[in-house]
Formats: structure tokens, sequence, C-alpha cells
């Protein structure tokens, strides 16, 4: 919900000031990253047979284009931005390095690499944080239909012990995890 909710209020604002054509026309002031991963969703589009125009492109483009429009190379866009954030006072740099958390744990969950060493917690906080600053409908829409509290039992999946600090398996989550035999 919060990378739609991204790139619905991102690309409405981006649009709403560089015209419907924002993402191919140059007028966005894009950085190179985006540019290309424009053109990468383009060729993407164009090899599944369609015909490559501004709904598919916004459907096709990542998380990371979405996030690196709060990024410091496209800090010149923040005036633009910040509208699309209903709170008021939040900082460019916050946005950034919360999408930039975010984008992390999502691509180490892609990559099938350990997460258990990770703020989950945090992580899916800051996640209905974000998406409420900018959506808080969609905040609502999170709460109501999310797992994650049935699925995760809000304790921090390594603890460090208390008299060497070292890092174990928290014991109130062992019974969550599948049983070896």
């Amino acid at each position: 919900m919060l990378e739609i909710t991204l790139r619905n209020t991102a690309d409405r604002r981006m649009a709403a000031t560089h015209g419907p054509g924002w993402l191919t026309g140059g007028a966005a002031g894009l950085t190179p990253y985006q540019v290309d991963a424009i053109d990468k969703a383009g060729q993407t589009i164009t090899r599944q047979g369609k015909q490559v125009a501004h709904d598919p492109l916004v459907a096709e483009l990542n998380f990371g284009f979405w996030a690196s429009l709060f990024s410091h190379a496209s800090h010149h866009q923040w005036q633009n931005l910040r509208s699309v954030f209903v709170t008021q006072g939040l900082q460019r740099r916050t946005i950034a390095q919360h999408l930039t958390d975010l984008r992390n744990l999502r691509n180490r969950m892609a990559h099938h690499e350990p997460i258990v060493a990770l703020p989950l917690a945090a992580r899916y906080q800051t996640i209905l944080q974000l998406t409420g600053w900018m959506e808080p409908e969609a905040e609502t829409w999170i709460n109501r239909h999310s797992t994650w509290l049935a699925a995760y039992a809000g304790h921090d999946a390594l603890v460090a012990a208390p008299v060497n600090g070292r890092l174990s398996l928290n014991p109130a989550i062992t019974i969550l995890l599948p049983q070896v035999v």
C-alpha cells in the first residue's frame, strides 16, 4: 500500500507541475538514474507487447525510482513534492531516509537475504507513518487489513544478553518458528 500511495501521489503532483508527460518530456529535471529507470520500464512494457504510455510506465516503475524522487540527488524536486505529504513540517531528508530503509528491507527480502536481525517492528511503523503522512485513509486501510500484528509477536528476533551483549534468538519467538526434526 505504501508503494502504491507513494507512486500515485508523487505522479499526480509531478503531473500537476510538469504536465502529464513528465516522465518522458524532459521538463521535470530527472536524474540520470531516473531517466534510465524510465527507459528500462519502457523496454519491459514493449517486450510485453504493450504500448508505452504514461499509466503503464507509472505502474512499471519500481519502488527505487519513486523513492529516488526524495533523495539528495533530487532535492530540487522537494518544493514541488512537499505537498505529497499532508502532514506539515516534514523534512526531505527524513522522508528519504525512511524510504531508503524500506527499499533496503524490500531488496533483502526479494533476494532471500536474512532479515531476522533488522528492526522489523520499527520498519512496519515506518510504513504506517509514511503512508499516513500521504493518505491517512490508506493508513487506516492498512491497519484494518494487515496481518502483520497477528503474524509478528512484536518482539525483536535477536536480543542482546545483559551481561556480555552477545546476540541470541529471542526465546519469545522461537515458538513461532518451524521445528526441525
